[in-house]
């Protein structure tokens, strides 16, 4: 089965600094597929090449086997790829319906509003579609952004850090709803610092340090990766499930 996204080689400098140094890896279609990184890794330049906010300096991101490089953002999200971002990026004084409308008017087509009134349904956040989005608690604004996103209706979902600023029971939450995206056929990048979410949905993990990929497997190979322990604690020795945070 061909990849949903495959990228092969890709390099990206900012003056003298590498932030990608020939990353390769693939993403297949209906699975969740997870990057993690420590420090300086690579990981938001990875996703900002997918989605056009940057360039790459060479190689190869193709989608669907669209070459993307080269890109602008609008064309990409045109073929099928959707974002949030780690910095909630909503419509603060426009309603939670209007965010979510205004990913389904994007996608074109009729029935938009009959869309969002069902994406709001199915994110729980119906009862709240005439509130302002910042009225919303922060878990919810996560799930709002996650909701406008799905609106478009895009093959690929990139999450950028989804759990950050959650508690426990909406860190649960998002677990159950990324379970049910996959259900629906989508496929879903995910880079995220907390373990025990990335361990508990994935079904690849792609692991980043230095703008390459060091690993890249099933989550429990990839967990007991000598060069993925080295990676996060500077020292090879057996890893604890207690490692939850990978700074950027």
């Amino acid at each position: 089965m061909s990849p949903v996204l495959s990228v092969r080689d890709a390099r990206k400098r900012f003056g003298n600094v590498a932030a990608l140094d020939g990353l390769s890896f693939d993403v297949a279609p209906g699975t969740i597929t997870s990057v993690i990184g420590p420090n300086g890794s690579g990981k938001t330049s990875l996703m900002n090449l997918v989605t056009g906010f940057y360039q790459a300096d060479s190689g190869s991101l193709r989608f669907n086997g669209v070459e993307l490089r080269g890109l602008p953002p609008h064309r990409i999200a045109r073929l099928g790829i959707g974002r949030t971002f780690q910095q909630i990026r909503l419509f603060a004084d426009l309603s939670v319906l209007d965010n979510v409308r205004i990913g389904a008017e994007r996608k074109g087509g009729k029935g938009a509003q009959q869309r969002s009134h069902a994406l709001l349904e199915r994110l729980g956040l119906f009862h709240a579609r005439d509130w302002p989005a910042q009225a919303l608690s922060y878990g919810h604004q996560r799930r709002l952004e996650i909701a406008r996103s799905l609106a478009a209706e895009p093959s690929l979902l990139i999450l950028d850090e989804p759990a950050a600023g959650m508690n426990p029971t909406e860190k649960r939450d998002l677990e159950s709803l990324l379970r049910d995206i996959r259900a629906q056929g989508i496929t879903v990048l995910l880079v995220e610092h907390d373990m025990d979410l990335i361990m508990g949905v994935s079904d690849f993990v792609v692991v980043m340090n230095a703008g390459q990929t060091i690993a890249s497997g099933l989550p429990a190979a990839v967990q007991s990766d000598p060069a993925v322990i080295e990676a996060y604690l500077g020292v090879r020795h057996e890893v604890r499930h207690e490692v939850r945070h990978e700074a950027r």
